[in-house]
């Protein structure tokens, strides 16, 4: 396959029995660092001169194939893992997220080359297609490892995906059938491989764990032959993309001037489908194997995920429970449940607060139910999604409880982070639990009270620690100075490291 090359440029792999031994040691050992090396080689290809487009694009699509066991592992291990150290979590998104971009420029310089050289042009026409759809489907995996540690997307992502279709669209092959990859389960098109870049930038993943972000991506894909994408604003069009600028796709409004650069799109023509495996997962409680989501997703993940996925392409866009307002408010903030309680325990007893505890943030903008912040990573990287925080702003009097719900990185280390209030004032309580009748005082467990007074219904709230909620579990709370008996409702959420649960209170008369 590499007999036609002459005159051979200065490179390890212009040579077509050194590029064979290159390929085949790539195959084997460990994931990272044989991905790390097949993303050098890809990198010291779009240095080099010389090469004859044909033999370029097949030196990559080689490498291409040799590396795909081993992207696959390291996605696994990324996504797959309980907990990973902050090495091993660089170390592995580091190589990712390389990889996919080295072979998305390596693509592109084909398709540059293609578009540069006439005489090329005409050995690489049945060719530049399948180029098309490849450097889309390397851009959608530069972009989701981008969204797994929540961005920021670069521009350049956006014009290259642009450049590349709109080449597809003058060569009139935009739409046509092709295999992008020769063991690929069906046909896709270069304009089904845009519109799952497309929609997975504008699926609002910012809300979304890391796995929830690997499965929005393969639901996409897997819906995707549903999607639509085309020249004029009609019914089922909820976003829309400019090919001539660098800026991601956006939602759809009045506002939005027709342009001849616009292309309009989305999912309504797979909405039925989702909706119908949304209800055969919701009633048997499995994922049929005929549906290709992956094996590491659970029901509770697939139904949230495709039900956000439904809000976000919906035709009138999601609202907000509550309308934020902008300001500058500073907030003192600690993290962590035992950390959260002990502060607030202190607080409470005007005792001098640990330093070591509290972070300053500064709050851009508010509403009842919330803050979004502006923050770096000044500590260490505890801030995900889930993590549970007390925040207390410079005038109020009492510490509140929230939740991180939102992450957004807006550079390398700004990150705007959206935090939901659980209670805007938290009261430490002892909870004794009640064993055989009575109280057993030694075995009590201390909590954060978040319900000023019993809803409707006659409930509360309590943040205790992980593990200590038990549906079984009676505990008795002293609240000004009264005994009450706290009788389990419901797990309303779970943390790594609290519990967030209901019970139901009643009086009690002891023992």
């Amino acid at each position: 396959m590499f007999g036609w090359i002459a005159g051979r440029p200065d490179h390890p792999l212009a040579d077509p029995k050194a590029a064979r031994q290159v390929i085949e040691e790539l195959r084997g050992g460990d994931p990272v660092t044989r991905l790390d090396e097949a993303t050098a080689y890809l990198e010291s290809l779009l240095r080099v001169e010389g090469f004859r487009l044909a033999y370029l694009y097949e030196v990559i699509d080689l490498i291409d194939q040799a590396a795909k066991p081993h992207q696959r592992r390291v996605t696994a291990e990324y996504i797959g893992a309980s907990r990973l150290t902050r090495h091993q979590d660089n170390r592995l998104w580091n190589s990712a997220a390389d990889f996919w971009r080295a072979l998305a420029q390596a693509y592109l310089r084909c398709l540059d080359l293609y578009q540069s050289d006439p005489k090329a042009a005409r050995t690489f026409d049945a060719t530049m297609p399948v180029c098309c759809a490849r450097v889309m489907r390397a851009l959608g995996a530069e972009l989701k490892w981008m969204l797994l540690r929540y961005g920021p997307v670069a521009k350049y992502l956006w014009a290259n995906a642009a450049s590349a279709y709109a080449l597809a669209e003058t060569a009139g092959v935009a739409q046509q059938s092709l295999r992008a990859y020769e063991v690929a389960h069906g046909d896709t098109s270069i304009q089904r491989e845009y519109l799952r870049l497309l929609v997975l930038g504008a699926a609002s993943t910012d809300a979304m764990h890391p796995a929830q972000v690997e499965l929005a991506e393969r639901a996409i894909a897997w819906f995707s032959r549903g999607f639509t994408l085309q020249f004029d604003r009609s019914v089922g069009m909820t976003h829309f993309v400019d090919l001539a600028t660098q800026r991601p796709p956006a939602r759809l409004n009045k506002s939005v001037a027709a342009s001849p650069n616009r292309r309009y799109f989305g999912i309504a023509g797979a909405r039925s489908e989702i909706l119908s495996l949304l209800r055969v997962v919701k009633e048997r409680e499995l994922i049929p194997e005929s549906v290709r989501l992956g094996e590491l997703h659970s029901v509770p993940l697939v139904v949230a995920t495709l039900e956000h996925l439904l809000r976000q392409f919906s035709a009138r866009p999601p609202a907000r429970s509550h309308e934020r307002r902008s300001s500058v408010l500073r907030l003192m903030v600690t993290h962590g449940y035992r950390t959260v309680r002990d502060t607030i325990q202190r607080d409470e007893r005007n005792e001098s607060l640990r330093p070591i505890d509290i972070e300053s943030w500064v709050a851009s903008d508010e509403s009842p139910s919330g803050y979004g912040a502006t923050i770096r990573y000044m500590r260490g990287d505890w801030v995900k999604l889930g993590a549970l925080v007390g925040v207390k702003p410079e005038a109020a009097r009492f510490w509140g409880i929230g939740v991180v719900r939102r992450i957004r990185r807006e550079d390398e280390t700004d990150h705007h982070v959206g935090v939901q209030l659980l209670a805007r004032a938290a009261l430490p309580v002892e909870l004794t639990p009640i064993e055989q009748g009575r109280a057993v005082a030694e075995a009590a467990r201390q909590a954060l009270l978040l319900s000023a007074r019993p809803d409707e219904n006659g409930e509360v709230e309590v943040a205790l620690e992980v593990g200590v909620f038990s549906s079984s579990g009676h505990f008795v709370v002293q609240i000004n100075g009264k005994p009450y008996l706290l009788v389990p409702s419901k797990l309303a959420e779970a943390g790594d490291d609290f519990d967030l649960a209901r019970f139901i209170v009643r009086h009690y008369k002891g023992a």
